[in-house]
């Protein structure tokens, strides 16, 4: 397939959560899909060189919310700092874990192709193609989500737009995957009930305007997909007030 370089769009995938279901795993799984034009990828590099250096964290070492940003006043630096990055879009698939199978690698490429569904959609929208990379899971045999994809029926998204299979690679030199694990840590911080059953939605609420929207600017089922009991986002409880 040729392709242009120029309109190609670069999406990179990870997730937050785990797909346990014990009593001490977290009460949902998900990913994150941060999209953007080839020609934004020396901003995204530039941004998170920058992040590094005012965290103090050597320019080698993968950027982590979980481990780098425990702090609020960090997390509220981060998410004002990569909501400035233009031609951004973000896409969450959210699952609700109590109606997915126990089946570890079932489940996560049950959520792998939502997400992937989200971003052939949104590259139809804009008519271009994409190449897709998935942060890489240990012990995961991703030819099984290869495997899946390729049996699945699209109807949410089309496959040729594929410029080529998905990838898994791992976050310590791609910017990108590092990007998508600061958006993932975000909507992490949103969905966590804290030791005071509150929840915090501020980080979120930074970046709302990169968030994947409908034509009528709708959120919901666009650039935040659940798959729960009745597949609507606005059921859980930590939903943002106000969001559509």
């Amino acid at each position: 397939m040729k392709t242009d370089k120029t309109k190609t769009l670069l999406a990179f995938v990870d997730e937050i959560g785990d797909r346990g279901h014990s009593g001490k795993s977290s009460e949902y799984f998900a990913m994150a899909a941060v999209v953007f034009p080839a020609s934004v990828q020396q901003k995204v590099k530039d941004c998170i060189a920058g992040i590094k250096t005012k965290l103090g964290i050597p320019q080698k070492v993968p950027l982590h919310w979980r481990k780098h940003c425990k702090m609020h006043e960090y997390r509220k630096y981060v998410a004002r700092e990569i909501a400035k990055i233009e031609s951004i879009t973000v896409i969450f698939v959210i699952s609700d874990k109590k109606t997915m199978p126990d089946d570890h690698v079932k489940f996560y490429n049950i959520v792998a192709a939502c997400t992937l569904e989200r971003i052939l959609k949104h590259s139809e929208d804009l008519s271009s193609n994409v190449c897709v990379w998935f942060g890489q899971v240990r012990g995961l045999n991703h030819a099984t989500s290869i495997d899946y994809f390729q049996n699945r029926e699209w109807k949410l998204g089309r496959y040729d737009k594929l410029v080529c299979q998905p990838k898994w690679i791992p976050a310590d030199k791609n910017s990108g995957i590092q990007l998508a694990d600061l958006y993932a840590g975000i909507l992490g911080a949103a969905m966590r009930e804290d030791s005071f059953g509150d929840y915090e939605p501020s980080y979120l609420e930074t970046i709302k305007q990169q968030i994947r929207k409908s034509s009528q600017g709708i959120i919901c089922g666009y650039g935040v997909r659940a798959l729960s009991k009745d597949n609507n986002p606005q059921s859980f409880k930590w939903w943002p007030q106000g969001w559509s």
